[in-house]
């Protein structure tokens, strides 16, 4: 199968630009002006190439949403879900996750809730709902906060 070497280095570029998975490209190119069997012949060389690998992708996601925006792991599946990332990637992806560093995450976004919430820092349900809406789990929360 021929394919159009401009949309080939037009689909390098864009992947090589910032990390993407495979829903992202495949949505990028709905809008040129190819055949489906060469966009699966471009998705093909992407992935050869290693330009394309939804598991480095699951992955940099996960430590990157986790790091900067101190993402629960229900938000981290559910962000990956809507990327269009397969469910076994997800469950690897999530179970990547090292335990003390996630536990570390949690009680530091718990001190900075109280400390930005000075006036409801005794408020246990204000912050329980902040937490749940950060991803984390309602196991998870209650545990650490009856430790």
């Amino acid at each position: 199968m021929d394919v159009p070497g401009d949309v080939l280095m037009k689909m390098e570029r864009y992947c090589a630009y910032q990390e993407r998975c495979e829903a992202e490209v495949r949505k990028k190119m709905t809008g040129l002006a190819i055949s489906s069997s060469q966009r699966e012949e471009i998705l093909r060389r992407l992935k050869d190439q290693k330009f394309l690998d939804d598991h480095r992708f699951a992955a940099l996601y996960v430590r990157g949403k986790m790091r900067e925006n101190q993402w629960g792991r229900l938000k981290l599946r559910q962000g990956l879900y809507a990327k269009g990332v397969a469910p076994d990637i997800i469950d690897e992806a999530i179970a990547g996750i090292d335990p003390e560093e996630y536990r570390q995450m949690l009680a530091d976004t718990v001190a900075k809730w109280k400390r930005l919430n000075k006036a409801d820092s005794d408020d246990r349900s204000k912050l329980i709902r902040s937490l749940l809406t950060k991803g984390f789990e309602m196991g998870e929360i209650m545990s650490f906060l009856n430790a």
